[in-house]
């Protein structure tokens, strides 16, 4: 047997790469999750302290550079 060796190339399965690739901005992803424990706070719904502060952080960021 001689010739040219054989050459196996073998395509990486990164579920994780390809995922964050099409995954959403990370900023509009933390922005929908603000918008959703805002709502459960609306709706009376009590979060965690380390979210509630979370949540009053970005709040006055929000208040301090108002959308347009």
């Amino acid at each position: 047997m001689g010739g040219t060796p054989l050459k196996i190339h073998h395509q990486l399965n990164n579920h994780a790469e390809r995922r964050r690739q099409e995954y959403p901005d990370i900023g509009n992803q933390l922005d929908a999750v603000y918008k959703l424990a805002r709502h459960m706070q609306e709706q009376g719904q009590q979060l965690p302290p380390d979210v509630e502060q979370w949540v009053a952080q970005c709040r006055a960021v929000k208040e301090k550079y108002p959308a347009a």
